[in-house]
């Protein structure tokens, strides 16, 4: 039997390191290192970037030295800084440089010919080590100025105590350091290098001192002592960066410095004040660096590698301090260097899981004839993962898929947070790397024994996590117990394994079918689904798991009691009816179920009970639901809605059964409900726990999913009912597939048995047409609306050569009965009654439809309007319109029918206006008599002055014109029917005295008016006085005729007669005066004579 083993190109079971040491010494080791790194694309022009840099920068030296490598645990960020360091400095391997190794490795000609320049043209020394590791590093409040001195001094041969350090270096500089050691090693038998290590060396050293130089140490405890006096030595970056520069020429000469210091990240990651010393360090020694290789007294400025699992600006947010500028940080860090997850596949399958030729063809065949199956039963769902499998990938990863190498990474960084341990403290900690090794060989796993075909599954996974100690201790104990609680039950410990580590990963939702994903335990394997639903069932029986919001969990102690407490809760049959009626009227809530727009006419609403009980009340389709909870009883729940139906002939109703699960999901709903509000009240006491209160998270999850769901079962069950209307039944299968097209096919049905005078009086209106209409000067402008034809109205028909409001039309009639109807039942309507009743069942009209036809009435002369106390008959007058235009008041104002006048009156009266005035008027009541107002208002103006003159003057006529006055007034007091009555019945009267009054005007004008009195003087005053005098029979009849004239109401005709009479009179009067005076002289001047 082939075996997986037989598929590998090296031995699986070689040595491979499980974590790279930056500071390995083992040759052999770093060795195996260098040749068997895997350099991917984006790994090369990481390296290319750096040594070009390295380069560039001895050439146009900045201050900008560091390099900021960051990446997840395991991706090889310590490998790669390892590797920078050790081919940068060309640090012998085995005999040979690192660099030659690394290129017979890459076989990359740019990357050969940088390091090439860089090994040439500036020699290097590199300073490895790591940070968190490091013997020289005391306690962690170090800084990282004091760990990189001591490396420093450590590299090139100083000792580590910074005050021992500094004699060194004072005598170094004065060229007694030899001396110093050889009479070290005289005096106490042992090398200076060795014994400065002890805690005796500085007592041993001031001895030695002594003996050099008595005059500056006279006893052999002075330096000791002064070190006391003095304080001990200490060091500042920008000492640390002179001193580097300072020690490296004289212990180096002619060589750069490169420090690679890894898990610098981790170290300052929690410390502002660590940060601001790394920043502090990288700046000093990029300000020296630069000074001196412009000074030409350095070669290159010194670079300072730092690895980290998190990149810089993140390690800055992180912080959370403005001392901090991340924009400066970057300057000094100038090159970022972040290691792509992605790699990881590619140098796991180069490093680990490399196959050899004949395995590659069998592997390729294996995919050929399985691809089908692998895709079905192998592909993650709902989740944003990678889950793409190609034929490449497959051979390449074997026996891994290639979605696993990227979902272990995430489990394994996901449970060292769930550890409580912080994200950069490091762990027993297994790579993907040697994960995938000890996947073949472990003796917990042997997979390499394992027939081809077998895959990796997360179970296996588990149990190396296990070993490695990474699994949080309550997760072991729970899974450990279950096979004795579920003994033979195989499925179920896998499952309870899966799930455990799954809950680290995001973006994965633990479902049913992801669940037998990750299990699947071979390429040949059919499903496994049902294997793992029937083992999911088991172990929430045993309550080991729960389902929540994310998939399926682990529960743990506390949430195993919360469960206990929760399943003692169980609902009565009020309470299920609540939950139900809440969650129903929910799913109402959506427009688009309860709301349609019947044949783009209008939308309507249902109103909605359940079980008899209403619980939407606005809507113009009333809905009954009838529910059935069990099954025995949906035959006669379904008769009972029949009949009902019948009963109620304007009420739809639907019969809706419910299945097990709908009553488990309602169990469920109500003890979440319960639990929450029995802990919410807990918590707003301060008695609840951290692990109650975690449990009261959940529950709401749980709530909110329980909820979820429960609405989709619950439509579903509606979709599946059956309605009925009217005892037709109508199943919810045959009217459409889902909620929403099934009650808008029942609301076709029933819509027009409920509304079927609904298309009679449903138009699109603007809300202005009553305005317009009440205020339009003729009836042959509007629009389309109100004219016969499509989807007009009829509201204005043609009469003659004109347009008249059209009483007949039949929403005019449907309006004008019922107004007549209540009426004579002695009920006042109102604007609001009217509404309610053409908007409710029957009608479905529009208010602004019901207000239109209300004004063609009025205009027509056939209602009424009553608003604020006073009655309107007459469509001109501008307060009758207030009820047209604003809702509020059209609600309040009261409607009654009139007898209209029949159209041979409204002929008559318009043939008479049209005699007295010349003008045409339009054959209506309301045109007619306003009018016939404004005629007799003008008619007013003129009466009132001539009236008043003549009574003055005495005038015959004088009674006539004031009766005719009153009868101007009493027109402008009449109601419009009326008006227009009076104008057809005395149109003749009317004109006959308006002619007399516009004629009495004009002979009352002053000039006229002076002839009019000296007549009536001439008569009454000289006639008198003449007549006694004369004989003459013409003059006497002048004096008649005159007389006669001026007592007829008709003098007005003859002032052209009056004038010549009166001046006869006055002239025979002047000629008698004349003649008597003349007499009277004569006898005076005869007597006198």
């Amino acid at each position: 039997m082939d075996v997986i083993r037989s598929l590998f190109a090296r031995p699986i079971d070689r040595k491979i390191e499980e974590v790279i040491k930056v500071d390995q010494a083992n040759e052999q080791a770093v060795l195996n290192e260098l040749e068997e790194y895997v350099v991917t694309d984006s790994i090369k022009d990481h390296f290319t970037l750096i040594y070009d840099e390295i380069i560039d920068v001895s050439k146009s030296p900045r201050e900008g030295i560091g390099v900021w490598v960051s990446g997840f645990f395991g991706s090889g960020k310590s490998s790669f800084a390892k590797i920078l360091g050790y081919t940068v400095a060309a640090i012998p391997v085995c005999g040979r440089p690192a660099s030659e190794i690394f290129k017979e490795n890459v076989k990359d000609p740019k990357i050969s010919g940088l390091l090439d320049i860089i090994n040439q043209t500036l020699p290097t020394h590199a300073i490895i080590f790591d940070v968190s590791m490091d013997r020289g590093v005391k306690t962690a409040s170090e800084r990282i100025t004091e760990i990189m001195y001591k490396a420093l001094l450590r590299e090139l041969g100083y000792g580590e105590d910074f005050d021992l350090a500094e004699l060194e270096i004072t005598l170094e500089g004065d060229g007694k350091l030899d001396e110093f050691c050889q009479r070290f090693e005289e005096k106490f038998g042992k090398p200076w290098r060795i014994r400065r290590k002890v805690g005796t060396g500085i007592n041993e050293a001031s001895a030695v001192l002594h003996d050099m130089d008595p005059e500056t140490y006279p006893s052999a405890d002075s330096y000791a002592k002064s070190l006391g006096k003095q304080g001990r030595a200490d060091i500042d970056p920008n000492k640390l960066a002179r001193r580097a520069f300072e020690l490296a020429e004289r212990r180096i000469p002619g060589k750069a410095l490169i420090f690679i210091i890894d898990e610098v990240g981790q170290y300052v990651s929690r410390s502002v004040e660590k940060m601001l010393d790394l920043q502090a360090v990288v700046q000093a020694f990029g300000k020296e660096g630069k000074n001196r290789v412009e000074q030409k007294k350095a070669i290159s400025p010194y670079w300072i590698v730092v690895t980290s699992q998190e990149k810089l600006n993140e390690i800055v947010d992180a912080l959370d301090s403005k001392k901090i500028e991340l924009a400066r940080l970057q300057d000094r860090f100038r090159i970022p260097i972040d290691l792509k997850q992605s790699d990881i596949s590619e140098i796991t399958s180069k490093r680990v899981l490399d196959k050899n030729q004949e395995a590659k063809a069998k592997l390729e065949a294996l995919f050929d004839a399985n691809e089908g199956r692998l895709k079905t039963f192998c592909t993650l769902e709902r989740t944003s993962r990678d889950v793409t499998l190609s034929k490449e990938s497959f051979v390449n990863l074997y026996p891994y898929l290639p979605y696993q190498i990227d979902l272990c990474i995430d489990i394994v960084a996901g449970l060292r947070l769930k550890r409580g341990a912080h994200r950069h403290i490091g762990g027993s900690n297994r790579t993907i790397i040697k994960q995938a090794q000890e996947m073949m060989i472990n003796p917990r796993t042997r997979l390499a024994e394992a027939p081809i075909g077998t895959l990796v599954t997360l179970d296996k996974v588990y149990e190396l996590l296990y070993l490695g100690n990474l699994l949080p201790t309550e997760t072991t104990a729970e899974i450990d117990k279950i096979p004795k609680s579920l003994p033979d039950n195989e499925m179920a410990l896998k499952v309870a394994k899966a799930i455990a580590l799954l809950e680290s990963a995001k973006d994965l939702p633990r479902t049913p079918h992801d669940i037998s994903v990750v299990l699947h335990p071979s390429v040949e394997a059919d499903s496994i689904q049902k294997e793992v639903e029937e083992a999911i069932e088991a172990l929430e029986k045993a309550q080991f798991i729960r389902d929540s919001d994310e998939g399926y969990k682990l529960l743990t102690v506390q949430e195993k009691n919360w469960d206990t407490e929760r399943r003692k809760l169980e609902p009565k049959p009020a309470e299920r009816n609540r939950i139900v009626r809440e969650v129903i009227k929910e799913i109402f809530t959506d427009p688009k179920i309860r709301t349609y727009r019947y044949k783009n006419l209008r939308p309507f609403k249902m109103s909605l009970a359940i079980d008899g009980e209403l619980v939407e009340q606005d809507g113009d389709v009333p809905l009954n639901l009838i529910t059935s909870w069990y099954k025995e009883e949906a035959a006669e729940r379904s008769k009972e809605a029949r009949e009902n139906s019948v009963a109620r002939p304007e009420e739809i109703f639907w019969v809706t059964q419910f299945d097990d699960e709908i009553h488990r999901l309602i169990y469920e709903l109500f003890r979440s409900k319960e639990m929450i509000s029995t802990h919410e009240r807990l918590a707003s006491q301060g008695k609840l726990t951290p692990e109650e209160a975690s449990c009261l998270a959940e529950e709401k999850v749980r709530r909110d999913k329980n909820h979820r769901t429960l609405r989709a079962k619950l439509s579903e069950a509606l979709q599946a009912g059956t309605g009925f209307f009217r005892g037709v039944q109508h199943d919810g299968s045959s009217l459409g597939q889902s909620l929403q097209e099934i009650f808008h096919s029942l609301l076709d049905i029933v819509i027009p048995h409920l509304y079927p005078k609904l298309e009679m009086g449903i138009r699109p209106l603007k809300g202005d047409e009553s305005e317009k209409f009440l205020t339009a000067a003729n009836l042959n402008g509007l629009p389309p609306l109100f004219y016969d034809g499509e989807d007009g109205l009829c509201l204005v028909t043609k009469e003659g050569a004109k347009y008249v409001p059209n009483l007949s039309a039949d929403i005019c009639k449907e309006i004008l009965s019922y107004l007549i109807k209540e009426y004579k039942y002695g009920n006042k309507v109102t604007g609001k009654m009217l509404e309610t009743h053409f908007q409710g069942m029957g009608y479905g009209w529009d208010r602004d439809v019901i207000q239109l036809v209300l004004a063609v009435l009025l205009r027509g002369g056939a209602v009424e309007v009553t608003y604020q106390g006073r009655k309107y008959r007459n469509h001109t007058d501008p307060a009758c319109r207030i009820p047209f235009t604003k809702v509020p008041a059209f609600r309040k104002a009261s409607f009654a029918p009139r007898e209209p006048i029949d159209l041979h009156t409204l002929a008559d009266a318009a043939r008479h206006y049209e005699e007295i005035t010349g003008k045409e008027v339009d054959i209506e009541e309301g045109a007619i008599a306003s009018a016939f107002k404004k005629l007799a208002s003008q008619d007013k103006e003129l009466l009132l002055p001539l009236v008043a003159k003549m009574k003055a003057l005495d005038l015959p006529g004088a009674e006539s014109m004031e009766a005719y006055l009153q009868t101007v007034e009493g027109i402008l007091e009449m109601p419009p029917d009326d008006c227009v009555k009076t104008l057809a019945g005395e149109g003749k009267t009317y004109k006959e005295l308006r002619s007399q009054a516009l004629q009495l005007a004009e002979a009352t004008s002053k000039e006229n008016l002076e002839i009019i009195k000296n007549a009536g003087n001439a008569i009454k005053n000289i006639w008198p006085i003449v007549a006694e005098r004369t004989d003459d029979e013409k003059l006497k009849e002048k004096a008649e005729e005159l007389s006669s004239l001026l007592k007829s109401e008709a003098f007005y005709k003859s002032i052209v007669v009056i004038r010549p009479a009166s001046d006869c009179i006055f002239e025979a009067y002047a000629s008698l005066y004349d003649k008597i005076h003349q007499e009277r002289t004569n006898i005076y001047d005869k007597a006198i004579q």
